[in-house]
């Protein structure tokens, strides 16, 4: 089920206006998506196909899971592409050197939040 927000709504206005004044929110918003980094890391380091993803990520159902692929493959954070000569057919995911870049800034960003949780 999609959750779109109105577009005459205060929360669209509030939306757009911090859009306008720093993209970083989109951003984070696009990222922050429940399970997109998960899968996302879990593809870089070797989980290339659908099973696989599935069987790495316990509590994530089927339909979340080909829907957040989906996502990523749109946004060319990775890349499908079929193994040939296998029956049945397989599907193998990689990340491509955008995604890469985004997984350096998350990295940072886990670094970041260890050290100012080690703080509080």
């Amino acid at each position: 089920m999609s959750h779109s927000i109105k577009e005459s709504s205060t929360n669209q206005a509030n939306k757009q206006q911090l859009a306008q004044r720093c993209n970083v929110n989109d951003t984070l918003s696009y990222i922050g998506k429940r399970w997109l980094m998960a899968i996302l890391y879990e593809i870089s380091i070797g989980h290339k196909q659908f099973s696989s993803l599935a069987g790495q990520l316990t509590g994530i159902s089927e339909h979340i899971l080909a829907s957040r692929v989906r996502e990523l493959e749109k946004e060319s954070l990775i890349t499908k592409a079929l193994v040939p000569n296998t029956t049945p057919t397989q599907i193998h995911y990689t990340v491509t050197p955008k995604g890469y870049a985004l997984l350096e800034v998350i990295d940072n960003l886990h670094r970041w939040s260890d050290s100012w949780k080690s703080e509080q």
